[in-house]
């Protein structure tokens, strides 16, 4: 291995899928293993690291999209929190209202009101 190093080949971490034995890559970029005389042919080249970067961001994205859906829950959650409040107190002013412009304005308000809460889509 000593030799193969100081002729200017590159040690690989990686291993001879037949004996184990480390690879190696020559001056022209052929892999191969010293032991078995064979050529390797690497499919994959990603290092560990590399590989291990891809696994983060694809675990980050994951992340990333559940603290959004949890967000968006949340706020939708809120909305029609507010929106029945509303629709709360608009009934009860309009129980007791008389005047006719009022009476219009409240429930214009109620089916605007009313809408959002059909717009809002189910959730699981």
């Amino acid at each position: 291995m000593a030799d193969l190093l100081r002729s200017g080949n590159t040690m690989l971490n990686m291993a001879c899928p037949v004996c184990n034995n480390p690879l190696f890559r020559n001056n022209e970029g052929v892999t191969f293993c010293p032991t078995c005389n064979r050529e390797v042919l690497v499919i994959n080249n990603k290092t560990n690291q590399e590989i291990s970067t891809m696994k983060n961001k694809i675990q980050n994205n994951k992340q990333q999209k559940e603290f959004h859906q949890d967000r968006q829950n949340e706020l939708v959650n809120l909305l029609e929190d507010v929106l029945f409040e509303k629709i709360e107190m608009i009934t009860h002013k309009l129980r007791n209202e008389s005047h006719l412009q009022l009476i219009e304005n409240y429930t214009k308000i109620l089916i605007n009101c009313l809408d959002l809460l059909n717009k809002i889509p189910e959730r699981k």
